[in-house]
């Protein structure tokens, strides 16, 4: 289940449960790694009201440990009988902050963390650290849904043919070298149904010519003849899902990029929506 063999690795966690699939893939990659491998939590400053220990009656050898301290045990439990060494750090504090702090030590780096449904970093909203993160320019984040029962095998790139996506491509590629991929394209047609009898030419001319686009883009981005194209007209967010129900892919991969306000709203939350409803490993690659 390895990376690259080069590739520094963060794993984000909050020690909840949804986090556990999450840990065993970041441990997965980082045993063919030689980059750094960290995991990280961060202890929020909020009052223990859940584990408040009574102040009387305490056995001699009681010594209350801190929320921090806590952590740290918990954290480096996960990693007892592995030989690869993990550098475990847990912060105090906001996770964004913490959690960018670290990366700036560790560019260029995999962070891997758990799903966006219920925030494994905090909700998907705008201002979240899951959404900072995305934000961060040359960031590399996977979002880990299913067990970790084998190495990514077939990967999915939803593309829009654009140089973001040609950046998710090849850091894919780099990622997972032996991987099969498979880039799928969906589309539209303007004022579709008002079209009668030229409704199937209009589908067909757009096809081929979104098809050659994408022949084009794969040349541009300097991949070989062995990766899948298909363009498919529909909702991208729905075609993908359909791609993993019907055919399978281990791991959908996306590239982001934000242009303004105006550009996140329209294409980014294509993304967004893919993030959200996807039930499968997201490799989120932002330009």
């Amino acid at each position: 289940m390895t990376a690259a063999t080069d590739c520094n690795l963060l794993l984000a966690t909050d020690l909840a449960p949804r986090c556990d699939r999450a840990t065993d893939r970041a441990i997965a990659l980082a045993r063919g790694s030689r980059g750094r491998a960290v995991a990280a939590t961060v202890v929020e400053p909020a009052e223990r009201s859940a584990r408040n220990v009574p102040r009387h009656d305490l056995p001699g050898w009681y010594t209350e440990p801190t929320d921090a301290q806590l952590a740290r045990q918990r954290l480096q439990r996960e990693f007892e009988g592995e030989s690869r060494r993990w550098d475990v750090h847990v912060g105090e504090g906001t996770a964004g902050d913490q959690v960018t702090a670290l990366l700036d030590a560790m560019v260029p780096a995999l962070v891997v963390t758990g799903p966006v449904r219920g925030g494994a970093l905090g909700p998907a909203v705008l201002g979240s650290t899951v959404d900072r993160l995305l934000r961060r320019p040359e960031t590399t984040l996977l979002m880990v849904h299913e067990r970790a029962h084998r190495p990514y095998r077939r990967l999915l790139l939803a593309s829009d043919f654009s140089e973001a996506c040609g950046l998710a491509l090849r850091r894919a590629r780099e990622l997972f070298p032996a991987a099969a991929l498979t880039v799928l394209h969906g589309y539209s047609v303007p004022m579709l149904g008002l079209l009668d009898t030229t409704r199937d030419q209009a589908l067909a001319d757009t096809r081929a010519q979104l098809r050659a686009e994408g022949r084009a883009f794969l040349r541009d981005v300097g991949i070989g003849d062995d990766v899948e194209l298909l363009v498919e007209h529909g909702d991208p967010a729905r075609l993908v899902q359909q791609y993993v129900d019907s055919v399978g892919a281990d791991l959908v991969v996306l590239g982001t990029h934000g242009r303004g306000a105006i550009h996140e709203l329209v294409v980014g939350s294509v993304a967004r929506r893919m993030l959200t409803t996807v039930l499968a490993d997201m490799l989120v690659v932002h330009g």
